[in-house]
């Protein structure tokens, strides 16, 4: 049984927690389709000048359901406070024949740099039955090729720790986009 709104929920954890953590929330909310933008918006707008919600109108200003992991509105939240241009999320990218080659979550088209975010779960925990981490590690070194081949654009993967190290992590990213531009 539900017992308050999802909107409201969203609304008032992100209140109580740092807008990153806000952010993560907002993202999870929004692609388990628990709610909808214009629903977070208007529970915000109601809810605006409940104490310690002035840092929400940011959480749902910078939404958005496309980011399919914590990992992935933490690196979003990151570009922002960084300064970087806001990614294009769950890039696809395809062949000269039409034919879907990948989905990178995030690119930078002006700047041709694909990224991706890589999180431990997809090199152990949901491995599929027979398989490696090894295989998982060489199956995505052959999408990443296959993307930067097809595209010529530049790639970027984050891993959790450059979160802790935004500065740093936001000038490799920048010298990427230089370099691929």
């Amino acid at each position: 049984m539900q017992m308050t709104n999802p909107a409201r929920s969203v609304i008032e954890a992100s209140s109580r927690s740092r807008v990153e953590a806000g952010l993560v929330i907002a993202d999870s909310a929004l692609r388990l389709r628990l709610t909808e933008p214009d629903a977070l918006a208007s529970m915000f707008a109601r809810m605006e000048r409940w104490p310690h919600t002035q840092k929400v109108r940011l959480v749902v200003r910078l939404a958005d359901g496309r980011s399919a992991s914590a990992g992935e509105s933490r690196s979003r939240y990151l570009f922002w406070t960084q300064g970087l241009p806001a990614p294009t999320l769950q890039f696809h990218v395809y062949d000269r024949h039409g034919k879907l080659v990948g989905i990178t979550d995030f690119a930078w088209p002006e700047q041709s740099l694909l990224g991706e975010f890589d999180g431990r779960v997809k090199y152990g925990r949901l491995l599929r039955p027979g398989q490696s981490p090894g295989d998982v590690v060489f199956d995505e070194k052959i999408r990443e090729d296959r993307l930067r081949e097809i595209t010529r654009w530049g790639m970027v993967r984050l891993v959790w720790r450059d979160h802790d190290r935004p500065a740093e992590t936001a000038a490799r990213v920048r010298r990427l986009m230089r370099q691929a531009a």
